[in-house]
Order: C-alpha cells, then sequence, then structure tokens
C-alpha cells in the first residue's frame, strides 16, 4: 500500500513539473505551433535568405550612402537619426552582421546600438538610458507580443522570430534576431 501511494506521488509531482513550463517556453511553444513565419529583419534582408544577398543587398545600401563599414570592418555600420534634427547628440549608431547556417542562409542577426556621440562622463547617453529607446524602436518595426522578462534579458516572440534585447555595460545595447525553427529543428519542444 505505501509502495503504491508512493509511485502514485511521484507519478503526480512529474505531471506537476512537465506542465509547468516557464512563461518562455510557453510563448515559444505557442508561437511556433502558430506556424506563421516572420521572416523580415530590416533593410530588405530576411531570415533564410542567403549569405550571398545579405553580402549584395549591405552593397546596394552601401553604394546609396546608408551603410558603410563598421569598426574594424567587422560590422555593417548604419547611423538611425531622431525625428528633431537639432537633437544631434541623439543620433544611433547600428551595427550588425549576419548569423548564417551550414548552408549559408541567414538563421539570425547580431546588431549592436550605441550613441554615436557617447563617452564616459556622458551619463545621458549610456546603455541603460538607450534601451527603452531601442525597445520602442523594435515594437515599431516588429509589431506583435510585446517583450518578458527572461533570465535579466528582455525577449519578443512572434511566430519563428525571436528577438533578445539586453544592455550591455556602458554603452551598447545588444539585441540578437533569430529563427526559432532552425534554432529549435533538432529539438523536441
Amino acid at each position: 500500500m505505501k509502495l503504491k501511494l508512493h509511485n502514485i506521488l511521484v507519478f503526480f509531482s512529474l505531471l506537476l513539473i512537465c506542465s509547468c513550463g516557464s512563461d518562455y517556453d510557453k510563448l515559444v511553444k505557442r508561437e511556433l505551433a502558430t506556424g506563421k513565419q516572420y521572416n523580415d529583419i530590416f533593410y530588405d534582408l530576411k531570415l533564410g535568405q542567403p549569405r550571398s544577398e545579405f553580402y549584395e543587398t549591405c552593397w546596394e545600401y552601401n553604394k546609396r550612402k546608408i551603410f558603410t563599414h563598421g569598426p574594424s570592418n567587422n560590422s555593417v555600420q548604419v547611423v538611425l537619426y531622431p525625428t528633431d534634427t537639432t537633437r544631434t547628440t541623439e543620433k544611433i549608431r547600428m551595427l550588425f552582421y549576419g548569423k548564417f547556417s551550414a548552408d549559408k542562409k541567414i538563421i539570425g542577426m547580431d546588431i549592436e546600438f550605441s550613441y554615436v556621440a557617447w563617452s564616459p562622463w556622458n551619463k545621458n547617453l549610456t546603455s541603460e538610458k538607450l534601451l527603452p529607446r531601442v525597445k520602442d524602436t523594435l515594437l515599431k518595426w516588429y509589431p506583435g507580443n510585446d517583450f518578458i522578462k527572461v533570465k535579466g534579458n528582455l525577449v519578443k516572440v512572434d511566430g519563428n522570430r525571436q528577438i533578445r534585447l539586453s544592455k550591455g555595460p556602458g554603452k551598447d545595447v545588444n539585441v540578437v534576431i533569430e529563427d526559432l525553427e532552425h534554432k529549435f529543428s533538432n529539438l523536441n519542444l
């Protein structure tokens, strides 16, 4: 009798543990289950696009003087201007570079935002001050679900696209856009 009761308690404990996923896990499962594809990133770049198209697109925007190379030629740079052109200290530098699969398709994008006029002594241009602006901008660029807090980051999931937002030390706000279908293709969620 005691063994039977023990087995029943173990069974229900395991059932409770398995059914209690985190809010993030539930969000990912729900969004992937919709089958919706959100592949747009920005500036004509898309998840699933061949690496050669990434380079061609960047080159075309470079010829139009919208893109340039980032520091050390390790990224693409875009300067985002505030709507109020008199607020020149609020120009934002966006550095980005694609993440590619083994078959050379875009599976994500690493992005770094910072104020162009940042300096260690200018406390109004830190990552802490920039993060809410970047979050608001991302919500305009990618409408849908809001961000939720996950292990110190802010995460937004819409269909197959995940956007992770985090504050770096000093000046940088980091964003990673990922294709969850690729990320979890070998896992059973």
